[in-house]
């Protein structure tokens, strides 16, 4: 019976695991035969020859991927194996500047473009018989094939933003770069897990990872991340422990930026702490209208639109954002900082972190404010005005019924104030 690709493949991956490097060198080859823009398995070839010792040919592998990645508009496959080539041979940073160039915020190439997925295997398709390569010849062949792409490459009109490096000017972008640290993970290898300290943030380059949370006692996943998804975002702005464990789910390459690294950077060029600004203000922003019901059922370009409009605004220890009995200012959104939510007699009913949104309760009832919120640390918010709020209701009343559930939801916590209430978006900001 012929063998799917897929099955090939996955025979190559079990022999790669097990060691058994020239067997998976040769389903590698018979896959790229039959599926040349399955770039996954000309990875696998460079895997395979560094694995073997052949540092050279695995190089050459490494740099013809990244020329592929950096040119076809996939910058962060593109970056893992730049990571690769320059770990094998420190000289290649010809392929940082290239990078910069493409993605930067000087490139007039970049724009709001969706990253591109990878091409899958073909579903379904037959496969060539696995080529019996002699063992002399097979490592210079399986290399060749790999290195090979210029055939596989289409070059787009727009390369999609990195994020938070497409933020930065060229001469920033290559200094933050090389402080950037590549994750190779196995399955069910635990990126990070919930209640450890935050130092760092992470791009998924490749794969797939599972966000999960106990609730209840009980470990709950939340959501599948993929490739393009960033994580960890809360720890460049916040000292608080990370509010959920993601696991690796099979094979998952990941780049990992730590807040030390960045506020040295930061220290040192402006362009890079104006960069890591926009960069939080715009994932929290994202964030928000992604998981928030508030913005359920809002279209992209409206969504947009309104994010727009959310001004920033710096707080200090003692600042009252919002008095009880006032009329309601606004919607606010916390971007870093803890504000304390309490109620006439200074009982305290909860503490507000990055990520979570308050104000919308009063303006929704057009009632007074039903508690005090005051900054409790140096921090910042997002601010939309009362008449751009109710300008969203008045463009998009199906808006307003989610809004009266959410409001009732925290009405009802107020008043039983039992355990840790659990947002939409504690659930993403890990």
């Amino acid at each position: 019976m012929t063998q799917t690709l897929a099955e090939v493949f996955a025979v190559a991956e079990k022999d790669f695991t097990s060691g058994r490097y020239p067997e998976a060198l040769r389903g590698y080859v018979a896959i790229i035969d039959a599926a040349p823009r399955y770039t996954r398995a000309r990875y696998r070839v460079a895997d395979t020859l560094l694995n073997l010792g052949d540092r050279q040919r695995a190089k050459e592998v490494y740099k013809g991927l990244a020329w592929h990645y950096i040119k076809a508009g996939h910058p962060l496959l593109g970056l893992v194996v730049c990571k690769m080539v320059l770990a094998l041979d420190p000289s290649y940073d010809d392929l940082l500047y290239i990078l910069a160039e493409l993605y930067s915020s000087e490139s007039d190439r970049v724009g709001d473009v969706d990253l591109p997925a990878p091409l899958p295997l073909p579903d379904g398709a037959p496969a060539p018989d696995v080529p019996n390569i002699d063992a002399p010849t097979l490592l210079e062949t399986a290399a060749k094939k790999a290195a090979d792409t210029d055939k596989i490459t289409e070059v787009p009109q727009r390369f999609p933003l990195i994020p938070l490096f497409s933020h930065l000017a060229e001469d920033a972008f290559i200094k933050v770069l090389g402080s950037l640290k590549l994750r190779r993970h196995t399955d069910g290898e635990v990126v990070i897990k919930e209640g450890d300290p935050g130092d760092s943030f992470f791009m998924l380059a490749d794969g797939v990872v599972v966000v999960s949370k106990k609730l209840g006692g009980k470990d709950t996943v939340l959501a599948n991340l993929h490739q393009g998804a960033v994580f960890g975002e809360m720890a460049l702005v916040s000292n608080a422990p990370r509010a959920a464990t993601v696991t690796a789910q099979g094979d998952v390459d990941l780049l990992e930026l730590s807040r030390k690294d960045l506020e040295e950077h930061a220290g040192e060029l402006e362009s890079v702490k104006q960069a890591l600004k926009k960069f939080t203000r715009g994932r929290f922003l994202a964030n928000l209208a992604a998981t928030s019901p508030l913005f359920k059922p809002l279209d992209k370009a409206s969504r947009r639109a309104l994010m727009a409009k959310f001004k920033p605004q710096k707080v200090f220890p003692g600042d009252v954002l919002i008095e009880e009995g006032e009329p309601g200012k606004g919607l606010y959104l916390a971007l870093r900082g803890d504000f304390k939510v309490t109620a006439k007699g200074g009982l305290e009913l909860a503490t507000l972190r990055g990520g979570e949104v308050f104000g919308e309760i009063s303006l929704l009832k057009d009632a007074p404010t039903n508690a005090t919120v005051t900054a409790h640390s140096i921090g910042e918010v997002l601010f939309l005005s009362k008449e751009d709020f109710h300008e969203m209701l008045l463009t998009h009343p199906e808006v307003k019924e989610t809004l009266a559930e959410m409001s009732e939801e925290r009405v009802r916590a107020r008043h039983q104030l039992t355990g840790e209430i659990v947002t939409d978006d504690e659930r993403v900001m890990v």
